[in-house]
């Protein structure tokens, strides 16, 4: 017998962008049922690259799919009346809406929470969006980069003498999806208990200033340091960063004085350098950061002498922090991984066998598991208006002839 999902019998109505994809899939992969509403003719989401084979169509994004696994999906136009009686039947058997519109949009429609909250009062309202529902940037576009720059993280991201660069992967958007759901399932266990519903505010540059403390005034308090961009190097730790290998790349970091004596005595083993024993670079990093140019010449001499998987293993051996840079196959064939069985293969009905990252947590109780691929334009309309609605279907196919649907 299958374990109930954590969210089985919990109804989500997500109108989310790139902001708040990832908040529905952590949603939807836990077991809710999360109905996608998209304008008719699919979310501009689908056009994101790259595509399955190079080929650009609207069920090919790599990015759609992997957003939007365990999700349902139906299209609809709710700027429109019929659209909006439409919403507000689906909102009644909602327990959860996610919304990444512009603060007061939804409300211009009539489908502000203080408007489906008197019909669903139990209802969690999750808001995503650049600057939060207040304020006087809260009417500002945004967009991932722009709250990389404004959190602070891009300022010390970078080589020294490079303007500053964002972070890979949308990682402000994913940290704002992650506490939408976060606060989202709290909401909800208090909508359960006492029966009252409420909106969640979340600011993608709040979420990400509250991540970044390590920017500014965190680094100052740990180690007397006002962070700057070092490339892949550590301000507060001499030797860090990446050094090359006979295959690729590894990252080393010196953080301790027993971990600098065993490092040096590795270099002097290997290429008899005599010099890095010399008691000057000793103690903290402190007494070695005026040569830190010079370190990472001693360092590079001894990590290319090796392969990225000699010098992970024997850095291990030596009790030094010493991690390979992976590339994306080497993540994909990473052992750990395979052991754990992380990567799960999803059937999609026009792609066939398409293998999908897997959990990023585990319950025993209540599996994490992807039910169903992510969906196709409208692929759940008549499923979902007429099934579960009551919709005729001839007044589901007027529906859609006149772009409501």
């Amino acid at each position: 017998m299958t374990p109930a999902a954590a969210l089985s019998g919990r109804r989500v109505l997500e109108l989310a962008d790139e902001k708040g994809l990832y908040c529905g899939k952590l949603l939807a992969d836990m077991g809710a049922d999360v109905i996608k509403i998209e304008p008719p003719g699919g979310d501009a989401t689908r056009d994101i690259p790259p595509f399955w084979h190079d080929t650009p169509h609207p069920d090919h994004s790599l990015f759609f799919l992997y957003m939007n696994t365990s999700k349902r999906g139906v299209t609809l136009d709710i700027t429109r009346p019929e659209g909006q009686v439409l919403f507000k039947q689906l909102a009644q058997t909602a327990h959860i809406i996610i919304e990444t519109f512009e603060p007061g949009y939804l409300d211009g429609l009539g489908l502000g929470y203080r408007t489906l909250q008197e019909q669903n009062p139990g209802l969690v309202f999750t808001s995503i969006t650049g600057f939060g529902q207040t304020g006087p940037y809260k009417s500002f576009k945004s967009s991932d980069l722009v709250a990389n720059a404004l959190a602070g993280t891009m300022y010390i991201t970078g080589e020294a003498d490079d303007p500053p660069v964002v972070l890979a992967g949308a990682q402000a958007n994913m940290m704002a999806s992650t506490c939408a759901a976060a606060s989202s399932m709290i909401a909800l266990f208090r909508s359960t208990v006492s029966g009252k519903g409420q909106q969640v505010d979340i600011s993608v540059e709040e979420t990400n200033v509250s991540a970044s403390h390590v920017c500014g005034v965190g680094r100052w308090l740990d180690d007397r340091f006002i962070p700057r961009r070092m490339g892949a190097a550590l301000l507060a730790c001499t030797p860090s960063g990446t050094y090359p290998c006979k295959d690729g790349l590894v990252y080393l970091i010196v953080n301790r004085v027993l971990h600098w004596k065993a490092l040096a005595q590795w270099i002097h083993e290997v290429t008899g350098n005599e010099i890095v024993l010399d008691p000057m670079f000793e103690g903290p990093s402190a007494n070695r950061q005026p040569n830190r140019d010079l370190l990472d010449v001693y360092v590079s001499e001894l990590t290319s002498r090796f392969t990225v998987a000699e010098m992970y293993h024997e850095g291990q051996r030596r009790h030094l922090a010493v991690t390979p840079v992976n590339t994306a196959a080497a993540v994909v064939a990473d052992p750990h991984l395979a052991a754990r069985n992380y990567f799960l293969a999803v059937e999609h009905p026009e792609m066939g066998s398409l293998r999908y990252p897997g959990a990023p947590y585990r319950h025993t109780e209540t599996p994490w598991a992807i039910s169903r691929p992510a969906p196709r334009v409208g692929e759940h309309n008549e499923e979902i208006y007429c099934g579960e609605l009551g919709l005729a279907q001839q007044t589901l196919r007027g529906f859609v002839e006149r772009g409501v649907i």
